[in-house]
């Protein structure tokens, strides 16, 4: 069995944290598994539950601020030594660069690379230390290769979403049951109409236009309302400024009484199943989660193409617009809503991809088979 520590920076549980979750519950067969990562938090609570074992480390100080990278780095192999494991993979890109930076580690080294971001020629210079790179897409994959990583050293592996959990909650859009619904919750009817959002409250994830576009659509759909779950983690002043921005249009302006910020929701399954449509209206995503959920839910979705998303829906199982298409974005959504009955097809075309590319147990054979992969190769450069 191989002994595999998980290096992760955080304690919430994102696409990254949640992705991982999902391979270490397929995984209790093959992998005998560590996470390092803070020692408290709704992530550790998760990995718990599990029976995963947690070991410390924490890449920030008790202050908050990060370490400088030479103590991290003295302060991981130190570890890694003493668990004496076959493999450490970083389950971030950020944690990835890290162990390209940890010259000393006696074991084999996998990146996870989650994220499309221009990094500086440094970090690209660590990314190409570590043995093997998982990139979440092909056009994460590209965007590395694009900026000098060694291609030779990246391998696309798609997350892979347990279709049990959502298959159980099959898109109802909202119709009474046993479970509260999110339009009880809201003091809505039930006949509500409810375009739902997810994601992190940061600049990235394109909020601004969605509130836009269905200021353009809203006087047509008396009983419409958006629903927004996420939270924000940057602690930076242009973050809280652009949250508070985007609380005031809750309370003023045309979306007064119909814009709904939920925070962080734990049960995505019941929150998926009670939304007419998915808006992701993201300016980059490599291959969001959600909307892998979203497909695996049958809920309709209409996001913006970019990074991985037309790799998850191919060219008929969602509506794809423009980042930052205002226009582009309100027109797809009102053409769900007065057509759900062709949004439904797409929905199930999805589903059907949901399948056969992204089934969790071909992203557990996958990761399985770069393990493997990178040992032979650091048995032959020995």
């Amino acid at each position: 069995m191989l002994r595999v520590a998980y290096l992760c920076e955080y304690t919430t549980v994102n696409g990254g944290e949640n992705s991982l979750l999902t391979f270490l519950a397929t995984a209790v067969e093959s992998i005998q598994a560590t996470v390092l990562c803070p020692s408290e938090g709704p992530f550790v609570q998760k990995l718990r539950a599990q029976g995963v074992q947690c070991v410390p480390f924490d890449v920030r100080d008790r202050s908050g601020q990060r370490k400088p990278l030479e103590q991290i780095v003295v302060e991981l192999c130190t570890l890694v030594e003493r668990l004496d494991v076959d493999i450490v993979h970083g389950n971030s890109l950020s944690m990835s660069r890290i162990l390209g930076a940890a010259e000393d580690l006696k074991c084999v080294t996998i990146g996870h690379v989650r994220d499309i971001m221009k990094v500086s020629a440094k970090v690209i210079s660590d990314l190409n230390q570590v043995d093997m790179l998982i990139a979440v897409s092909a056009a994460t994959r590209q965007a590395l290769s694009e900026q000098g990583v060694q291609a030779e050293r990246v391998t696309k592996v798609f997350n892979g979403v347990d279709e049990q959990v959502f298959r159980e909650t099959a898109n109802d859009c909202g119709h009474e049951n046993t479970n509260e619904t999110w339009r009880r919750k809201l003091g809505l009817s039930s006949d509500a109409m409810l375009i739902g959002g997810v994601g992190q409250i940061g600049l990235r994830k394109g909020w601004p236009v969605l509130c836009d576009a269905v200021e353009k659509i809203i006087d047509d759909f008396p009983k419409l309302h958006v629903v927004i779950a996420g939270e924000r983690y940057s602690q930076k002043q242009e973050s809280s400024d652009f949250e508070k921005s985007l609380a005031c249009r809750a309370t003023s302006g045309p979306l007064t009484g119909r814009l709904h910020w939920v925070g962080y929701v734990d049960a995505m399954p019941e929150f998926l199943r009670q939304i007419n449509v998915l808006a992701h209206p993201a300016l980059q995503e490599p291959l969001g989660r959600v909307l892998l959920e979203a497909a695996a839910s049958q809920t309709p979705v209409v996001a913006t193409d970019v990074g991985g998303t037309a790799e998850i829906f191919g060219d008929k199982a969602a509506l794809l617009v423009d980042a930052g298409d205002v226009q582009g974005l309100a027109t797809a959504l009102r053409d769900v809503l007065l057509d759900p009955a062709t949004a439904t097809e797409r929905a199930v075309l999805a589903k059907e991809r949901i399948g056969s590319l992204f089934s969790i147990r071909e992203f557990h054979d996958s990761i399985l088979q770069v393990y493997r992969l990178a040992q032979r190769h650091a048995l032959a450069e020995q």
